[in-house]
């Protein structure tokens, strides 16, 4: 026996009223409906457990109530932070928030992509950096004009080469803070370890790792900067390739935290103690940080924080309720732990 799904037209029915006016409720429209036809038609809903189709009521006022989020590696405490933040507001509110992962690979990110124009996304956040590939460049632009001309927001987690409204993190910032800071502790021979090649941010990184080195006339040492790739295991190859030009080396500065944890967890069990025969310092300030043996001194980012800016503005934005922040604000700050041996006690 085949059981019949409650209609808008039940709800009416019970609630003595249209199925427009019922409409008009569970849309929250702007037509004036009367606070006691209002709580008919909610005790109605409420009798019938009627639940109303979503995909429907998107034909009907051309709203999918989709929201796309696009994160490079959802295993990455970075990203599952930011989208932590997002959650906290957006679940409050009638939106279907789909999470792509698309581990930095350009056919992911642009299959994803293409999923959320076709699905009529009315909005779409792209929470890592810009991948530096030309045709990644290309198909995503005519995406993101696309969805633009229906209507959609795509907003952009630092800088992204589109029209886009891009929210700045302060990548460069953040490599120059933490490597002057190992020189105020009167670190010279620094190694440095590199994030993906095809991300924006490793790029943004690198270019403040090497302001903060020239500004004060040190040479930059081509056996001391290693490949990474943001992740711990990254992090454990990078110290191991290390291992073989660290006579005369201090301190590390991997472009995260977690290559930063990989490093430390490396050297220690290659025999070296952190921070007396090495510093290291990562970018991040991830919840692990705090719990590694030694603690990691790092820079923070507030990326929870950021998340929850990021869903305050959407929902504000596609409620026509305007901007509740138009533009997000990233504090750094340098939170300094026991990772780093001061020099300049010696």
């Amino acid at each position: 026996m085949t059981v019949r799904s409650i209609s808008i037209k039940d709800v009416a029915r019970r609630a003595g009223v249209s199925p427009t006016t019922v409409s008009r409720v569970l849309n929250n429209s702007a037509h004036p409906v009367n606070s006691k036809t209002r709580r008919r038609v909610k005790a109605a809903i409420a009798e019938l457990n009627f639940h109303p189709n979503r995909l429907a009521q998107g034909l009907i006022n051309n709203k999918s109530h989709l929201i796309g989020v696009i994160v490079h590696d959802l295993s990455d405490p970075y990203f599952a932070e930011m989208v932590k933040g997002m959650e906290r507001v957006i679940i409050k509110y009638d939106y279907i928030v789909n999470i792509y992962n698309t581990s930095r690979d350009v056919d992911k990110e642009l299959k994803a992509v293409d999923l959320l124009r076709a699905n009529r996304a009315e909005a779409v956040v792209l929470t890592g950096g810009t991948l530096l590939d030309q045709h990644y460049r290309e198909e995503m632009a005519g995406y993101i004009k696309e969805l633009q001309s229906n209507g959609s927001i795509v907003l952009g987690v630092t800088a992204h080469p589109f029209n886009i409204k891009s929210i700045e993190l302060g990548n460069s910032l953040a490599a120059r803070l933490i490597t002057n800071y190992l020189l105020e502790q009167g670190h010279r021979a620094i190694a440095y370890i590199n994030g993906p090649a095809i991300l924006g941010t490793t790029n943004e990184r690198w270019q403040g790792f090497q302001e903060a080195l020239l500004a004060r006339k040190i040479p930059i040492r081509d056996k001391w900067i290693v490949a990474g790739d943001f992740s711990f295991e990254g992090g454990r190859r990078a110290a191991r390739q290390l291992l073989d030009e660290i006579t005369g080396l201090t301190a590390v500065v991997a472009s995260n935290d977690e290559m930063a944890l990989g490093v430390m967890w490396e050297f220690k069990n290659q025999g070296l103690a952190i921070p007396d025969d090495l510093s290291v310092v990562g970018i991040g300030n991830i919840p692990a940080a705090k719990y590694a043996y030694p603690p990691l001194t790092t820079i923070a980012l507030p990326i929870f924080d950021l998340g929850v800016q990021i869903g305050e503005y959407l929902i504000n934005t596609l409620g026509d309720k305007g901007s509740f922040n138009d533009q997000p604000e990233v504090q750094l700050s340098l939170v300094e732990r026991d990772s780093v041996r001061s020099l300049l006690e010696v």
